[in-house]
């Protein structure tokens, strides 16, 4: 829901400077021209029309020609993209006012052309800019929330087992079988062997996180370290752990044996 509600906030930003940068250049032109009657008709359909080239822009052109390399497709299709934008604000600005506006010393369509065309492609390089500055922004805000959610997941995946006075932090994922011993336990990993005061079940319960099979009355075995199985016996790494008459079964239902 986060990353949806900061999508949307970006996206209105987006727009929201775009056209703040659109509204005070006509308010500029118009005012120079001295036409304040048809203001607001004037920016809406202009508004209108830009947001329907910068969308084509940057969801057709951009994704479909540019990204892929038909560099001169894509140079065509801007240029024409660019061509009918100017046309239609020319022709509006000729219904409004019967000129068009755009330099002060060309008001005909054909005249008026080369500035309007320029101050399109600048309004339109300035929308992508800042469309793939936002993108770039939240793509690195979601990278380093990943990351940080990756961090917590392994911090989440390490515990502390206490071993006589001392508190040993041990990775979850590298523990590869749990013997017991009456009244202790002896939790073996990858790299070491840490005695734990209880019983199997009581280290079987403390290794919640880790899925463990009890596989004999005195062993317990993570099941994503048995690879092979070999007779009564699984064969963990060095160790050879017996395989309980009564647990076999249950143990070989789980492995999918027969």
């Amino acid at each position: 829901m986060k990353k949806s509600i900061s999508t949307k906030v970006f996206h209105l930003l987006f727009w929201t400077v775009i056209t703040l940068i659109f509204i005070y250049d006509r308010r500029y032109l118009i005012l120079k021209f001295q036409l304040t009657e048809h203001f607001v008709a004037c920016v809406l359909v202009r508004m209108l029309l830009l947001i329907s080239l910068v969308y084509f822009h940057l969801n057709v052109l951009i994704p479909h020609f540019y990204k892929t390399g038909k560099i001169i497709r894509y140079v065509v299709f801007l240029l024409a993209s660019l061509l009918v934008y100017v046309s239609l604000q020319n022709l509006y600005d000729i219904y409004l006012y019967g000129f068009v506006i755009g330099d002060v010393k060309s008001r005909d369509f054909w005249s008026a052309f080369p500035y309007n065309f320029i101050t399109t492609l600048w309004y339109l390089a300035l929308s992508t800019a800042l469309k793939y500055g936002l993108d770039r922004f939240m793509s690195s805000q979601k990278t380093e929330v990943s990351d940080n959610a990756e961090d917590q997941g392994e911090q989440e995946r390490r515990i502390f087992l206490k071993t006589g006075t001392k508190q040993v932090m041990t990775d979850l994922d590298a523990i590869t079988h749990v013997k017991g011993l009456k009244d202790y336990s002896i939790v073996f990993t990858d790299d070491e062997q840490i005695i734990v005061k209880g019983s199997l079940k009581n280290a079987g319960d403390l290794l919640g996180d880790k899925k463990l099979v009890r596989v004999h009355k005195s062993y317990l075995v993570a099941l994503d370290r048995i690879k092979t199985v070999q007779h009564n016996q699984i064969i963990v790494g060095s160790h050879s752990i017996p395989i309980g008459r009564s647990y076999k079964r249950d143990l070989f239902e789980v492995l999918e044996l027969a």
